[in-house]
């Protein structure tokens, strides 16, 4: 895929165009959506290749959650992680959340569909983020890492 300067800034305007809209299991519209399913809306939007998966569960069983996005994207060191890049997090031990790293007022946030809050929602990156965060991803195109 070519490099695109503007990549990651798209990411997380596109990502902010799903702020508010319900949360649903496997949801892949704005009637409702999941955190998987906010990536594949977004790549879709934006023109990325999305490989779509449905058919798992809301709990983690294994790395299968993982293993899916190192097919499909770009691992990055978590370190290097800059706003419009995908990361992931787990609930106890295994993968199971992700969400797009974005900034306001030049502070870290995170845009997500949340279920407990039953929306997307974006929020600052902190505190239980930060401790569950174990891998970071860029979307093919997006730049060097």
């Amino acid at each position: 895929m070519p490099y695109d300067p503007t990549l990651h800034e798209r990411a997380v305007l596109a990502a902010r165009a799903w702020l508010d809209v319900p949360f649903r299991h496997q949801g892949r519209s704005r009637g409702g959506i999941d955190c998987v399913g906010l990536l594949i809306c977004m790549a879709r939007e934006l023109g990325l290749p999305e490989y779509d998966v449905t058919g798992y569960t809301r709990r983690a069983q294994g790395m299968g959650f993982i293993e899916h996005f190192r097919a499909n994207l770009i691992e990055i060191p978590l370190a290097t992680a800059v706003p419009g890049d995908v990361m992931v997090f787990v609930e106890t031990v295994f993968p199971c959340h992700t969400g797009i790293l974005s900034t306001r007022h030049g502070e870290p946030h995170l845009i997500h569909a949340h279920a407990p809050r039953r929306k997307v929602i974006e929020e600052p990156f902190a505190g239980e983020w930060r401790d569950k965060l174990r891998f970071a991803f860029r979307f093919p195109g997006a730049g060097k890492v």
